[in-house]
């Protein structure tokens, strides 16, 4: 799990992070924290789903940062109260509207003010955002975010294994996961892909 405070320092971070000639997939977690959901989400899900990506995918969550001073909070700057918060993560409100808006000029499916992940290619040194898959993680609520956190727990697996968004959609497409899985949207160029394998 990434910070990511704007979009030119999430793309600086991806480069710092991946080779140019590397192929992988970049997920980022668009969640406003003034949301009672997120704050839940969060307080349930952070540090396992930190601690468990690891290496094998980075999701940065858009608008948030690491190592604000307990004295920089305010009503736009918020530390997050999850346990184990050693970073003092925090959400900043300014920041996520203006990578929100960033991202809205650039990406077909605009923010709709819901959770959303996205998952994007990384390759030959830059993210290709018409190359994604957009889910809206609220289509997706149930009990204790059961089916959310299954699916988590797919993407980090698959991420193992598989270093571009064309052939997670495949696996989406292909096993049980897509019956239950809900708000999935592909980017033209991966419905065209998949469409093109038969799938």
């Amino acid at each position: 799990m990434e910070e990511a405070l704007s979009l030119e320092r999430l793309k600086q971070k991806v480069s710092q992070k991946y080779d140019y000639d590397e192929k992988r997939i970049v997920g980022i977690i668009f969640a406003r924290y003034d949301l009672p959901l997120t704050q839940e989400i969060i307080n349930s899900c952070y540090s396992y789903w930190h601690m468990n990506t690891g290496k094998t995918i980075n999701i940065f969550w858009a608008g948030y940062g690491k190592y604000i001073h307990p004295d920089a909070e305010n009503e736009d700057k918020i530390i997050l109260k999850f346990a184990g918060n050693e970073n003092n993560v925090y959400y900043d409100r300014s920041a996520f509207v203006s990578i929100k808006k960033e991202f809205n000029r650039i990406y077909k499916n605009a923010y709709q003010d819901r959770l959303q992940l996205i998952l994007v290619n990384y390759y030959d040194g830059k993210l290709h955002f018409d190359e994604s898959i957009k889910i809206d993680l609220e289509d997706n609520l149930d009990p204790n975010f059961a089916t959310i956190r299954e699916l988590m727990e797919f993407i980090t697996n698959e991420c193992e294994e598989k270093y571009d968004v064309v052939n997670l959609a495949r696996k989406l497409k292909g096993e049980r996961i897509k019956d239950y899985i809900k708000g999935i949207t592909f980017s033209d160029l991966i419905s065209t892909a998949i469409g093109i394998a038969g799938l």
